[in-house]
């Protein structure tokens, strides 16, 4: 669920920000080794969703799915969530049912249980926060990254972002028409991707069965560019990534080609894919290449080439991310 960010005149993104925070006040933030079974996530309507085309049900089960993705990629086996919901006055008893509905689905597909439920009124909407912990497991053989490392993704990318493009034509054409029926048919893969994904667990019991080392893995949640960037703070490395590497669905393409819009800015910039990232050495190829929904998609360079990607044609182009460079302060 991106952020509806805007830029300021500080021209700084959320990301610096919390890295601003941190370095401030570093007596309140622990490093990953305590804080590493815990993650959170915060859902706003109209910033996160839109319960236009949103159904409860599944707006609730991906914010599950949104605040576990994460404890995958410290090695943490999600066990529990604590659930804070805000409601304005036109949410009723039922709409209260559908949310929990929805977490509860979440729960039985992750073998989670609801550890604290909190429900509050709010002025502007729904909002809902969820905290999941969890515990440590023996997880991936992960390795300092090096130079020349592989850079590696699972499943596919831009689709669910090509699905709330869809689903947001098809809004703006109800709102302006008043009650036109909605044109997604052929569209259903794209649609699920945004309304209703779910995690590649399997993909990384794979990794681990098939013992690949890793060196740094993230959740892919505001598009590949941003993961990119923070691969590159991490590792203190540039990284390369090429076009024509790029997972992108055929259904995702088609939806492309319908809109007008370019998948590539939808794999790069869109959000919401729930892939993962992440970096291995060169000698892991073979293990990588058995794995069929993994790809290979670039590789880490020195620091000093930054962060780029190989077009088509051989160009370079300097990899951008929203989260980067606009702000979440309005």
């Amino acid at each position: 669920m991106p952020d509806k960010e805007q830029s300021n005149e500080e021209g700084f993104g959320k990301y610096i920000l919390i890295d601003k925070l941190k370095n401030k006040y570093p007596e309140a933030f622990g490093d990953t080794g305590s804080y590493g079974a815990v993650s959170g996530i915060l859902c706003l309507e109209g910033i996160h969703f839109n319960l236009v085309y949103f159904p409860l049900q599944h707006l609730a089960y991906k914010t599950v799915i949104n605040s576990i993705a994460d404890l995958y990629c410290r090695n943490v086996l999600p066990l529990n969530i604590i659930v804070n919901i805000g409601l304005s006055a036109r949410f009723k008893k039922p709409d209260i049912e559908n949310l929990i509905e929805g977490m509860l689905l979440a729960c039985k597909r992750y073998g989670l249980k609801i550890s604290s439920l909190d429900i509050s009124s709010s002025l502007t909407g729904l909002a809902i926060s969820i905290a999941s912990t969890g515990k440590r497991t023996d997880g991936f053989r992960q390795v300092k990254a090096e130079e020349t490392d592989l850079i590696c993704v699972t499943g596919d990318l831009g689709a669910a972002f090509l699905g709330l493009q869809l689903l947001e034509r098809e809004r703006k054409v109800f709102e302006a028409t008043g009650g036109a029926q909605p044109k997604l048919e052929g569209f259903e893969y794209v649609i699920g991707r945004q309304l209703k994904p779910d995690i590649k667990v399997n993909v990384l019991e794979e990794i681990k069965e098939e013992g690949i080392a890793t060196g740094v893995i993230r959740t892919v949640r505001d598009g590949l560019a941003s993961e990119i960037i923070h691969i590159s703070r991490e590792t203190g490395m540039g990284c390369r990534i090429y076009h024509d590497r790029l997972p992108i669905d055929r259904d995702a393409s088609a939806a492309g080609r319908e809109l007008g819009f370019e998948p590539l800015i939808a794999a790069l910039n869109g959000g919401d894919d729930f892939e993962f990232v992440f970096t291995a050495p060169v000698s892991e190829h073979a293990k990588i290449e058995k794995i069929e929904k993994l790809s290979i998609i670039g590789h880490l360079v020195p620091r000093s080439e930054g962060n780029s990607l190989v077009l088509q044609d051989g160009s370079l182009a300097e990899l951008k991310a929203q989260g980067w460079t606009e702000s979440p302060i309005r």
